[in-house]
């Protein structure tokens, strides 16, 4: 391992780069079973230009806490740290301040915190998600006032935010829309990707915008980004995965998973066209000129 440390470093030295050894940690990433039947005394030391390097548990690289089992429990500690700081901060002013100006400082400083690198850690448990999903739901409390047990499904519904799960599968699409379509994203990354026709398209049109799911015989591979994103896009209507503009595709994106959920739970919504403006926008229908808002539940629109 030591010569294979001294190839990247030359690597990376032919590229004009230097690593930093005392900056550099070494992890096992493996199952707990097979990281407690390893003697990791027996690998001998690491060194890089004569400096030892020491194996860790968790590691963070460009602000993302990676653990060895890739539970991806230290990243979401991490960030439920972050938030409640921020809001600790927030909240002396909370009385202070109207709702519009508090809806703006939660988007602007805390939900980039709970966004940050979301498509790299898919394969989180669903604890992990109730825990991002309460800290969505602590950024909602924060902005209406609310106590620690008030139900907040109605005013998340007035926010038009989406619960967390559907927030990322709309951040992990618009990704995989940029690295399609962006010409500034790297090509490694879209060469990953490849178009194929599924057998039950007859048309040509649907043709450029279906993607072939990558092979792979674990669950756990299953909830990478290349497999997880591949099928959140191929469930999209074609006219979505067509869309001209980034902004268009977000947008559609949006106002189509806010029907979904508005569906699901029973809850009327406002009028498509501004729908489609709130979601863009992430902001309360009810501040929109030709929407009001009537009762806790329920968007009427003057237009329909």
């Amino acid at each position: 391992m030591n010569r294979d440390l001294d190839g990247v470093a030359e690597w990376a030295r032919s590229f004009g780069l230097q690593i930093n050894p005392l900056k550099s940690q070494a992890m096992i990433i493996a199952s707990r079973y097979y990281r407690n039947a390893l003697d990791v005394s027996s690998l001998g030391p690491l060194r890089l230009h004569g400096t030892h390097i020491p194996f860790t548990d968790t590691a963070k690289n460009l602000g993302v806490h990676i653990d060895s089992n890739l539970s991806w429990a230290s990243q979401v500690n991490e960030v439920s740290r972050k938030v409640h700081f921020s809001i600790h901060s927030l909240r002396r002013l909370q009385t202070l301040l109207p709702v519009k100006t508090k809806i703006h400082l939660v988007q602007a400083l805390i939900l980039p915190l709970i966004d940050y690198a979301d498509a790299c850690y898919l394969g989180v448990t669903e604890e992990l998600l109730n825990e991002l999903e309460r800290l969505q739901n602590v950024c909602i409390r924060f902005v209406f006032g609310l106590r620690k047990f008030e139900h907040i499904s109605e005013f998340r519904n007035r926010l038009k935010w989406l619960p967390i799960r559907l927030r990322r599968n709309t951040r992990i699409l618009c990704l995989l829309y940029n690295i399609l379509f962006n010409p500034a994203y790297p090509t490694y990354l879209r060469d990953r990707f490849s178009l194929v026709r599924p057998p039950e398209v007859l048309t040509r049109s649907h043709l450029k915008s279906y993607l072939k799911i990558v092979p792979h015989n674990t669950d756990f591979y299953s909830y990478s980004f290349y497999v997880h994103a591949v099928r959140l896009w191929n469930s999209l209507p074609p006219n979505i995965r067509d869309a001209k503009s980034i902004s268009v595709f977000k947008r559609q994106c949006r106002v189509r998973t806010v029907r979904a959920s508005r569906d699901a739970t029973g809850t009327p919504g406002a009028c498509s066209q501004h729908q489609a403006a709130a979601a863009d926008e992430e902001i309360n229908l009810g501040a929109l000129t030709g929407c009001k808002f009537d009762g806790p539940q329920y968007y009427l629109c003057r237009c329909e």
